[in-house]
């Protein structure tokens, strides 16, 4: 991601990289461990901070989730933080790796 132009609100520009789907390979953008049925709603941009050492995003993820079998509809959002690093002209932010699921209790031993 190349930096804004001088001048430009940061916050805002990394808010509108986000909306076009620029940063999705580094976000964390995962619902089910809040609910299986869990889907995405909303990634919205709270705060970005640049020091000496990087840039560091805060965002917060939004998800809804429908049981049919109680006709409730669930959700919530949760905060999350993305750091990167300069390398000349651009900020750098690695791929996210997700955690590894378990698959039965077996893999917790």
């Amino acid at each position: 991601m190349t930096p804004s132009a001088p001048g430009e609100d940061l916050h805002r520009y990394v808010d509108e990289c986000v909306k076009r789907g620029d940063l999705d390979a580094a976000l964390d953008l995962s619902v089910v461990e809040f609910d299986e049925l869990a889907q995405l709603a909303n990634v919205a941009v709270t705060a970005v901070d640049v020091s000496d050492f990087g840039i560091t995003v805060h965002y917060t993820v939004t998800w809804t989730s429908f049981h049919a079998c109680d006709d409730r509809t669930f959700g919530g959002s949760h905060a999350r933080v993305l750091r990167g690093h300069r390398e000349g002209d651009a900020w750098v932010f690695g791929r996210h790796e997700p955690l590894p699921t378990r698959q039965d209790m077996c893999d917790e031993f």
